[in-house]
């Protein structure tokens, strides 16, 4: 439980609470060389206004008495629904080579399933952390981070076929029933509690950026025995090396013991768990099946390996970055600085800082195009007084530097302190910015000029922006990876190196031998996209 020291309202307790459990992950940075950085963010688009009074007993949407039905239809309308939440929350990664590439070693794996109830889909979330998970339905997601660590295509197929087996035997279905349903939901109060927006809503339904992409629950030991029995049986049939998913769950569990405790967000183990028997049970059953002779989609280390290059690894710096409370958008071209000291974080649909007391929270995102922002505060008046019965405090035209802008405030004094909501529009390069604010007296100054701090970014800022890029080096006779990092420019050290290339560091490399790298690049609107 939370105390909150400073008498502010139930509303805003109730609902600041749900919006601590979207930002915690957010506070931290990985802090080993060559680690995973900060989740990767973003904004995308927000319009109207915000928050909803969902009722106690629903969770994205569904009710807590028909959470699945017997049919296997239910789960496909179910998935359907959390596909949304995924791309809403996580975000889905571009990069046409490779989705390409997932999507044909999935269908292989899908025939060799030979189970029609399901419309499977394979798709990579826009994650630094190595991951993999499997919604109702047939959605199958794997991260960037895995996807950076895979050095032969039998250990994909493993994956993939471990999530195969997930949903064909309903194993999201069954943990939904388990534990989906947090008391945590419902927003009491008048105002705060009254007017939804459908795109922020997610604010309240948070469990899937809550777990870092993971699907809502925690697969037993059980079912990750049967999902390994039948994955690796359908990866066999479908021509790859079953023992490889052991190969691969080792590398990961490498990667998770390579992060500091204060770095780790997540891993894949948080909702897949490890025992220490579960590499020698894959193992056991591994060495009695026979694959079938089929060739690979990508015959070998080099084929693999160019599917993946150009992929941006750690932070994505195209949906945009934080420089401690500056945040840089490089592609839409925007900057804003956040107070200092609170606690940041983004998703495809809103940037989110919140007072690290839980005092106070500003959210900022896109309404749309640029347009008239008195009329679309205007509009939002009405539909404040028409939903929620509520009138504006003040408003006023105003301007963010040269900028047009239109305030609207509001004050709720339903609770034992008044709470302050503040709406602000701005019309910037093309665009409309929407600006959500929600404090007590005491903070309204630094929420005022935190808003004073948008404006396009400069050239100079925008050509300061880089990320890491995966790099692929052909390896010279008798090379280290010590020696390969220093004439690449690797940013990974050689332990580091090893680990993600399956190598012993001291490993003297043979001509010509592929070595997956991470090289910092600068972000250009040209590269922005993954090459």
């Amino acid at each position: 439980m939370i105390r909150h020291e400073n008498d502010v309202t139930n509303h805003r307790i109730m609902w600041l609470l749900i919006v601590q459990g979207l930002i915690a992950n957010a506070a931290v940075n990985a802090g080993r060389p060559g680690s995973h950085p900060r989740r990767p963010l973003r904004v995308a688009v927000i319009a109207g206004v915000i928050l909803a009074a969902l009722p106690v007993g629903t969770v994205t949407g569904f009710s807590q008495g028909g959470l699945f039905g017997p049919s296997p239809r239910r789960d496909l309308e179910q998935g359907a629904e959390v596909a949304k939440l995924v791309e809403q929350q996580i975000g889905l990664y571009s990069m046409p080579k490779t989705e390409a590439y997932l999507r044909e070693v999935g269908a292989r794996l899908v025939a060799a399933a030979n189970d029609p109830r399901w419309k499977f889909s394979f798709q990579i979330v826009d994650q630094s952390e190595p991951n993999a998970f499997a919604i109702p339905g047939g959605g199958i997601y794997v991260s960037r981070g895995l996807l950076a660590l895979v050095n032969r295509e039998d250990e994909l197929a493993g994956v993939l076929a471990h999530e195969i087996a997930h949903v064909t035997q309903r194993h999201s279905a069954r943990q939904q029933r388990k534990g989906i349903l947090p008391g945590l939901l419902s927003l009491p109060g008048n105002l705060v509690g009254s007017v939804v927006d459908e795109n922020l809503g997610a604010l309240v339904n948070a469990p899937i950026a809550t777990v870092g992409g993971a699907w809502l629950s925690r697969y037993s030991r059980g079912q990750e025995s049967e999902s390994d029995r039948i994955g690796i049986r359908t990866a066999a049939q479908a021509g790859y090396d079953p023992i490889a998913l052991s190969e691969m769950l080792r590398r990961l569990e490498q990667d998770v013991a390579s992060q500091t405790g204060e770095g780790r967000r997540f891993s894949i183990f948080d909702s897949h768990p490890m025992t220490e028997t579960r590499l020698k049970d894959i193992q056991r059953r591994a060495a009695a099946l026979t694959p079938a002779t089929k060739p690979r989609v990508a015959p070998d280390s080099a084929s693999l390996f160019a599917e993946l290059e150009g992929m941006w690894w750690g932070e994505n710096p195209e949906p945009g970055v934080f420089r401690t409370n500056q945040f840089l958008q490089p592609a839409i071209g925007f900057t804003l600085t956040f107070p200092e000291g609170w606690r940041h974080q983004n998703t495809p649909q809103y940037v989110i800082s919140a007072h690290p007391k839980q005092e106070a929270v500003l959210l900022l995102g896109i309404a749309g195009a640029a347009s008239d922002p008195e009329a679309v505060g205007q509009n939002f008046i009405e539909k404040m007084r028409t939903k929620a019965r509520a009138e504006p405090v003040s408003t006023r035209k105003t301007s963010v530097g040269e900028f047009p802008a239109f305030v609207v405030t509001y004050l709720d004094r339903s609770g034992r302190a008044s709470a302050y909501l503040h709406f602000a529009w701005v019309a910037m390069g093309g665009n409309t910015y929407q600006l959500i604010g929600l404090a007590a007296e005491a903070d309204r100054e630094t929420l005022r000029n935190a808003v004073l701090t948008l404006r396009p970014l400069t050239s100079v800022e925008r050509g300061a922006i880089t990320g890491k890029r995966l790099r692929i080096v052909a390896a010279r006779r008798g090379e280290r990876l010590e020696n390969l990092g220093a004439r690449s420019g690797n940013v990974w050290s050689p332990t580091y190196t090893a680990l993600v290339n399956g190598l012993s560091v001291d490993t003297e490399l043979p001509e010509g031998q592929p070595v997956k790298i991470a090289r910092e690049e600068r972000w250009t609107a040209k590269t922005g996209a993954s090459r």
